[in-house]
């Protein structure tokens, strides 16, 4: 019997997840949640009034519901309470933030350069992390808990990914990361 079909795949991108978190952000009201509180931290209040800026409309029970099933993810936090007319108020923001895109077709086509560019800067910093983290990163691999579908590898993997990805979150949150996107933004308009 002749082969009539392949197409070779190329991970294009990675994503690291649990399926609690997978459950979790299945949701789109959930989802919506996470990017009104990635901006920002907010009461259940709050969160409802800007879920109806985005057109949904559901209960203040809902959303309370809603940012049970996220704070028990792990997604979201509790940032403070505040007494509130003999009553506490509740503030949450997001422990991490979403971004919703898909990448255009032609991306490796118009940005293939840059990527194989990253991609060599990725592995020197790899090694970098490695050289002097090895017994730490080692220490974090061996706690993890085999499932049936792992192998060490996956949790070597694992713990590299996200030490880059825990990473690459602090610097879009830095001052220096916003005022390049300003500069290359301003840049653009004057072209």
């Amino acid at each position: 019997m002749g082969e009539i079909f392949r197409q070779d795949i190329k991970r294009r991108e990675l994503l690291v997840t649990d399926a609690k978190r997978s459950k979790a952000i299945s949701d789109p009201i959930r989802t919506a949640i996470i990017q009104i509180l990635s901006e920002k931290e907010g009461s259940i209040a709050d969160i409802n009034e800007e879920l109806k800026k985005q057109d949904i409309n559901i209960a203040p029970t809902t959303v309370r519901h809603h940012v049970d099933i996220l704070k028990k993810a792990g997604l979201i936090q509790l940032t403070r309470l505040v007494d509130s007319r003999g009553g506490v108020l509740k503030y949450y923001a997001s422990k991490v933030k979403v971004i919703q895109h898909k990448a255009p077709e032609n991306f490796d086509e118009v940005l293939g350069r840059a990527q194989a560019e990253a991609s060599k800067d990725m592995l020197g910093i790899i090694r970098k992390m490695l050289k002097g983290h090895k017994s730490e990163i080692m220490q974090v691999v061996k706690s993890l808990k085999a499932c049936p579908y792992c192998s060490d590898e996956h949790f070597k993997e694992y713990v590299l990914v996200e030490l880059l990805n825990r990473a690459i979150a602090e610097v879009i949150q830095k001052k220096e990361f916003i005022e390049l996107l300003e500069v290359t933004e301003n840049e653009d308009k004057t072209a």
